[in-house]
């Protein structure tokens, strides 16, 4: 029975999604690169072939299926945070100079760096341990791979060393930090 929104059709096309994301991706990344900035068919051409060999690794292909909906989740709170300082009467251009001219600049992009670094590194490990399951430390099959891998994720002890490291890093930020 078909309903309005029957996305069942889209699960053919995943692998053409990561496809897609990997040759824009590599091809933007390549097309700013110094070398390659006068020559943009070899950029196109070289991203081609990074994301044909993306395709044959069907780890790869898993992983990147499991992280969008993560990134597009993170967009849309993003987009909504921004929203929101706008109703609230914060202008466009301080949110931008924020962003990128403040102080904090650099410890905004290091957090947007950890929140991709996580959702990669989770996705990774679903992946992994759907593929060969995951075990726990008394060598029992955890009942679900996603319970396994937030239990350890919200473990204390692991949140514990993650603010221990947190806190070293922004201290050692505001240390290392050159007074103009």
């Amino acid at each position: 029975m078909a309903t309005p929104i029957d996305v069942g059709i889209l699960a053919k096309f995943n692998i053409i999604f990561p496809f897609l994301l990997i040759l824009i991706g590599s091809y933007v990344f390549l097309s700013k690169t110094s070398w390659l900035k006068d020559k943009q068919s070899m950029a196109f051409v070289m991203a081609f072939v990074i994301a044909l060999m993306t395709l044959l690794s069907p780890i790869a292909v898993r992983t990147i299926n499991m992280m969008t909906p993560w990134f597009i989740l993170l967009l849309v709170f993003v987009l909504f945070l921004l929203m929101a300082y706008q109703t609230l009467g914060v202008p466009e251009s301080t949110i931008t100079e924020l962003i990128t001219k403040s102080e904090h600049s650099t410890a905004i992009v290091w957090w947007i760096i950890a929140i991709f670094l996580i959702i990669g590194i989770g996705s990774l490990a679903t992946v992994l341990s759907q593929k060969e399951g995951y075990t726990t430390g008394d060598t029992e099959v955890a009942p679900t791979e996603h319970t396994g891998f937030w239990q350890t994720v919200s473990d204390s002890r692991l949140l514990g060393v993650v603010l221990i490291l947190l806190i070293g890093m922004f201290t050692i930020q505001k240390l290392a930090k050159v007074e103009k």
